[in-house]
């Protein structure tokens, strides 16, 4: 395999890196979480989004960083146990933004160097997680990486995109007018903000279908297990260090958006979402906020 990679150019963009994972997701599906519980594992650390993207210029160039950044960053951990991560004052954090009961929630994350309390071994395992771009360019990576996705209740996400300050709460969605034209035209077309959302929705839910079903891993399988779902990733035993809680339920989502979320989204019946979720799942999580007053 790799040798015809090589062949067809794919030593342009560098050499795939051994015991490194992919891991991405849908936004607000549990990544940044998942990357906390990974880090408190031994011999695994799990990197919230270390790879700047800022400028990107194709899908060449994203694919060098990527390879380039795992083996930076394999080294600095087998060498010093730092690594560059997302954190939140420069700690490994389980979400990018403040825990509050209302909307519009402040990002507390910023890049830094980050020191894990551990020293690595050369055959460590090292996931490094991001949304949009590790999604884009999925299949590509998965020829030369298993890769792991995120995804959680459509109604769910729904919610939680309307709290927050992120491209999918406008609509958008990082670097898809540079790696998928045809997808951000297809976005273009469609009118209106849930609409677009819709839409966005259906897009990851879809990029992970082509993945196998023990590479998708559900928020709620994660929460219910209290981490242990992740054992099947990192193929080892899980020890729980982080007590876990489902967020599906809360009053930071407010009651009438989520009944129009939950109206939208059942009549979808098109979107991937239902290949990961049932309609009932979906309609158990509306008929809670349908009954709060």
């Amino acid at each position: 395999m790799h040798f015809v990679n090589q062949v067809l150019g794919r030593s342009a963009v560098g050499s795939p890196v051994s015991n490194c994972y992919i891991l991405t997701g849908i936004p607000r599906a549990g990544t940044t979480l998942t990357c906390k519980l990974l880090s408190e594992q031994e011999q695994v650390a799990g990197l919230n989004e270390p790879i700047p993207f800022r400028n990107l210029q194709s899908r060449q160039d994203a694919l060098l960083r990527i390879n380039k950044g795992l083996a930076s960053f394999r080294k600095s951990l087998i060498k010093e146990a730092t690594s560059p991560v997302r954190g939140n004052k420069g700690q490994i954090t389980d979400n990018h933004f403040e825990r509050s009961e209302k909307g519009d929630r402040k990002k507390v994350i910023k890049r830094s160097i980050v020191r894990f309390d551990q020293s690595f071994q050369p055959d460590f395992k090292l996931f490094v997680k991001h949304n949009a771009v590790f999604t884009l360019l999925l299949g590509d990576l998965k020829n030369d990486y298993s890769c792991y996705a995120m995804v959680r209740n459509p109604l769910a996400l729904l919610g939680s995109w309307s709290t927050v300050s992120v491209p999918v709460s406008r609509g958008k969605m990082r670097y898809l007018s540079l790696l998928d034209p045809e997808g951000q035209r297809a976005l273009e077309q469609r009118q209106g903000l849930l609409n677009r959302q819709l839409f966005l929705l259906d897009y990851y839910f879809k990029a992970y279908d082509a993945l196998p079903g023990g590479q998708v891993i559900r928020y709620e399988d994660l929460i219910a297990s209290n981490g242990d779902r992740l054992a099947n990733i990192i193929r080892q035993p899980y020890y729980p260090q982080t007590v876990l809680a489902s967020k599906n339920k809360g009053a930071v989502y407010p009651r009438e958006s989520m009944l129009r979320f939950g109206d939208a989204l059942l009549l979808d019946e098109a979107n991937h979402c239902w290949k990961f979720y049932m309609r009932s799942q979906v309609e158990a999580l509306y008929r809670f906020y349908e009954r709060q007053r």
